[in-house]
């Protein structure tokens, strides 16, 4: 094929529409380099037959077909469609793009080691799920759990209110029917430990109810005449249960009756 400008010199002299003629042949020559035909071509699922790709741009590409014309993503396009119309591969593009992470992958393939090709492995198996966590059951929350869950609190509760209650008889103060009201039961508790009533509002304020339930501790074990360990044991949560088991079922004289003993005592030897 002849240059530019061996036609522009072959053309000097002639009309002007032979030279404008001649120059319109080469660039329809020169596009038609440019173009890639294919008898058949396969993206996805779709095949194309007399294909000729007009406009190649760097997300899509434009092509003719027997059946009209389309635009296809170049994503959509296969890698090895790619090289043979001019593009690069995507690996190499990658690679340029982002030189440190090709050159960290190649040198750990270099290095690739039993030990390391073992640990991949595990965490890839970890990662898609290991057979003995997959296959594991897991317990559906029917009606019949959520019902003994249900029960099994209530009875806690209950039981709770009970050891409550007994605290409060064995310090010689009736505990009434609050003892088994959420919240309220605090009341009888109040007055089971000679307490006023108004520190029920201490117990609802953040940091003045740690003075409130430790002053409270205090009381019910001085009111149920026992030791002042058992105040301790009765302040830590991990022991609170086992102090409170103690306090409610444990035998011995009150303090308060001790007292109103020697009041009576003391009464009859001035009269």
């Amino acid at each position: 094929m002849k240059s530019l400008q061996q036609v522009i010199e072959a053309a000097r002299g002639r009309p002007w529409w032979l030279v404008m003629a001649v120059l319109l042949l080469c660039a329809s020559t020169a596009e038609a380099a440019l173009e890639d035909k294919f008898d058949v071509l396969k993206i996805g699922a779709t095949t194309y037959k007399n294909v000729t790709i007009t406009t190649k741009n760097k997300s899509y590409i434009f092509l003719l077909h027997s059946t009209g014309m389309t635009s296809i993503k170049l994503a959509d396009v296969p890698p090895e469609i790619r090289l043979k119309i001019g593009y690069e591969d995507p690996a190499v593009a990658a690679a340029r793009s982002n030189p440190s992470a090709a050159w960290a992958k190649n040198t750990l393939a270099k290095v690739e080691t039993p030990a390391i090709k073992k640990l991949e492995s595990d965490v890839s198996g970890l990662w898609r799920g290991a057979p003995a966590l997959s296959g594991a059951p897991i317990p559906s929350l029917s009606r019949n759990l959520l019902l003994i869950a249900g029960l099994s609190l209530l009875a806690l509760y209950l039981f709770h209110s009970y050891c409550c209650a007994l605290i409060c008889k064995k310090t010689g103060s009736d505990p009434g029917a609050l003892v088994w009201v959420p919240v309220f039961q605090l009341f009888p508790l109040l007055k089971a430990a000679a307490m006023s009533p108004w520190w029920f509002l201490a117990f609802l304020v953040p940091g003045v109810n740690l003075v409130a339930q430790i002053l409270w501790c205090v009381k019910i074990t001085r009111a149920r005449g026992k030791a002042f360990i058992v105040a301790l044991l009765l302040m830590f949560p991990l022991s609170t249960p086992f102090a409170a088991l103690y306090l409610a079922f444990s035998g011995g004289n009150q303090a308060r009756k001790q007292s109103r003993r020697r009041v009576e005592i003391m009464t009859l030897e001035t009269a």
